[in-house]
């Protein structure tokens, strides 16, 4: 019961102290991530373009400028919204037009790489749906489900979508898809992480 409340300046000097115990490059960081945090919190719930994240980050030092591209990279996720990977991607070149040695074009190169994966996949998914589809159509036997309700079984006809969404074949090459799709798209963010640093 002894414990003191600390006042809010004896916090301070206290934070005070572990700051002093902090590298320049740690205390850089510290300074990097306070300034990026409420800059990126615009730009990701789309109050912000690219435009005004430039405009943002204009006069920033290096390591803040790798610290908002990086954010930005680990952004990208396979699934994300065409439109909204390339508003990101946008974001991050108009971040590398601000150094003084810039990478654009490999950039651009690994941004263009993870748009077409995103295509090659669909594509593909959309080829073997409407394979599976056609060889639904072609045999009504697929489309019957059979449940039991009430003691009973009772067979249900399935639209085609439904019969092909529910066909163990469909889930596993969906799953398989997604998947190597994925690590491709990962690979990429690896690059463009690489390229930055």
């Amino acid at each position: 019961m002894g414990d003191k409340i600390k006042t809010a300046l004896e916090i301070a000097l206290e934070k005070a102290e572990m700051l002093d115990d902090l590298t320049d490059a740690e205390k850089e960081e510290i300074a990097n991530k306070k300034k990026l945090e409420p800059v990126m919190a615009g730009f990701y719930k789309t109050a912000s373009g690219p435009e005004q994240l430039w405009q943002e980050l204009k006069g920033g030092n290096l390591s803040l400028l790798k610290n908002a591209q990086i954010n930005l990279i680990e952004s990208l996720k396979f699934n994300l919204d065409t439109k909204e990977l390339q508003r990101r991607s946008k974001g991050i070149i108009a971040v590398e037009s601000l150094k003084k040695e810039q990478k654009t074009s490999a950039l651009q190169q690994s941004l263009k790489m993870l748009e077409t994966t995103q295509q090659r996949a669909e594509a593909e998914k959309t080829q073997v749906f409407n394979e599976f589809k056609k060889a639904v159509e072609n045999n009504p036997q697929a489309r019957n489900k059979v449940v039991e309700q009430g003691g009973q079984k009772i067979v249900l006809k399935l639209s085609v979508e439904d019969a092909i969404k529910q066909n163990p074949q469909w889930k596993q090459f969906t799953m398989e898809l997604e998947k190597n799709y994925e690590d491709q798209f990962e690979q990429v963010i690896t690059q463009l992480k690489n390229t930055i640093s």
